[in-house]
């Protein structure tokens, strides 16, 4: 059994803040993951327009709206993959917008390893006959021969598992930006690209 969906981090729901209302809605909603002892990430596909609009208010805070473009650091998160209690998730320095590197699975397919970049460490994937196999993490660029195989799947199944979950990413994509429409937000245009492309 294999689960693949994308997370978001949003400093509103750290451990820090657990006492808020804002918290205990996110975990009605079932839509956070601890990561560790302080920190929780959202899963796309749970979160509600509050915990968008507070994620979206945390970005902006404190940044003039002329300087949203230079500014603003993209929605941090990324894709998370949890098969057989082995798990693949974004690392530091990673953002959402990284899902292109994802999608690159789905076009090229590569039967040499090439690197997923999800962060620091990233990981490598290729695919073998009708298997797509991810690589351990690395921090650097290692020899073919050296990378070691941490998850397999069935080609068909992990891309099918891939694209759903690029599907809730649109979704979230949309919700945010409808939210900064409708919201009383300014420099529209530029805030929303620079969350999410």
């Amino acid at each position: 059994m294999k689960k693949i969906e994308f997370i978001l981090y949003s400093e509103p729901i750290q451990e820090e803040w657990n006492h808020t209302e804002l918290y205990k809605k996110a975990c009605e909603a079932r839509a956070l993951i601890k990561i560790d002892k302080f920190n929780n990430e959202l899963i796309l596909s749970k979160i509600t327009n509050e915990l968008i609009s507070a994620t979206i208010n945390s970005h902006i805070n404190g940044i003039e709206p002329k300087d949203y473009y230079d500014q603003i650091t993209p929605f941090d998160g990324g894709l998370r993959i949890l098969k057989d209690k082995l798990i693949i998730e974004h690392q530091c320095c990673s953002e959402l917008n990284d899902y292109i590197n994802w999608e690159r699975i789905i076009s090229e397919k590569s039967k040499k390893w090439e690197e997923i970049w999800i962060g620091h460490p990233s990981i490598f994937y290729r695919i073998v006959k009708d298997e797509i196999q991810l690589s351990e993490y690395y921090d650097n660029s290692p020899e073919s021969k050296d990378i070691k195989v941490k998850m397999s799947f069935i080609q068909s199944e992990f891309i099918n598992e891939l694209e759903k979950a690029l599907l809730e990413l649109k979704k979230f994509k949309q919700k945010v930006y409808k939210i900064i429409e409708d919201g009383n937000y300014e420099n529209k245009e530029v805030l929303k690209k620079a969350l999410i492309e």
